[in-house]
């Protein structure tokens, strides 16, 4: 497997706090430019920014087969965000790092995992924007992910899915909704995350999506699980606040003071060097 390995010295290329790393894997090929407003939508791309940057899980990078990588109006706030794995408010730098958006095309070296695109961004973001940041924690009113006293009720994680099952599954929630909307079930605010494989570190990172506050794992589980939340805004719905989904697994979560990690930016250039 051929890795283009980050040219640059491991302090500059993903060394925090001064810290020497091995050196890392890097894009094949990656075009950085500003994107662009389109006539008449600039008020609305902060706003849609913003929309996406609610819904985004901490760290993840969407990869395209075989391996292409493409971000379209993606903020320095959330690249870098990205890059690391936090949530954007967890980002600590000017307060210019959400204005502007930038698009990002790249090429993974065949192989490459998505577990690895996190340090491949950063490198991407050391070298076009110059990025020096180092590792820190902040205290703040969130939630811990426990155990519920009944204990867990949850589903072993699934295989993945063929493309039968798939049209299946998507067959099975339009009946869903359907027969809903002839109960006359407001439809409106509904939420659905399903989560066919997943953690117990990465649920408390998708329940901070709809806590709207940062979650930490304090379960002790370690294994991988099916989940399906599901959520109403309306708040006449019973039983639809994130804390009854979260009951039904036999969990809970708990306000409390939690410490979180953050990162902060010691330097990063607002234009990116020449492709």
């Amino acid at each position: 497997m051929r890795y283009v390995l980050c040219t640059a010295m491991a302090l500059i290329c993903g060394g925090l706090d001064g810290q020497t790393v091995p050196a890392r894997a890097q894009f094949e090929v990656a075009s950085v430019k500003a994107a662009a407003n389109d006539e008449g939508r600039g008020r609305l791309i902060p706003m849609m920014r913003e929309m996406m940057r609610a819904n985004r899980q901490p760290g993840a990078i969407p990869m395209e087969d075989p391996g292409r990588i493409r971000l379209e109006n993606w903020a320095l706030l959330d690249l870098i965000a990205a890059a690391y794995g936090v949530r954007a408010k967890a980002v600590q730098g000017p307060s210019w790092l959400g204005d502007q958006g930038f698009d990002i095309e790249a090429k993974a070296p065949e192989g490459t995992q998505k577990e690895q695109l996190n340090g491949m961004l950063q490198c991407l973001l050391e070298e076009r924007f110059g990025l020096k940041v180092h590792r820190g924690t902040q205290t703040e009113q969130g939630f811990a992910l426990v155990i519920g006293k009944g204990g867990p009720k949850l589903k072993p994680a699934e295989t993945p899915l063929t493309s039968e099952q798939r049209q299946e599954r998507l067959a099975a929630n339009r009946k869903r909704i359907e027969e809903m909307r002839q109960e006359g079930t407001p439809l409106n605010g509904l939420r659905t995350l399903r989560m066919p494989s997943v953690t117990a570190d990465g649920l408390a990172d998708s329940l901070a999506l709809f806590a709207e506050a940062s979650v930490v794992d304090e379960t002790g589980l370690t294994g991988k699980y099916s989940v399906v939340i599901e959520t109403w805004k309306n708040p006449d719905v019973p039983g639809g606040t994130i804390f009854d989904a979260v009951e039904k697994l036999g969990l809970k979560l708990e306000a409390r003071k939690i410490t979180v990690d953050t990162i902060v930016v010691d330097h990063v250039s607002r234009a990116p060097t020449a492709n």
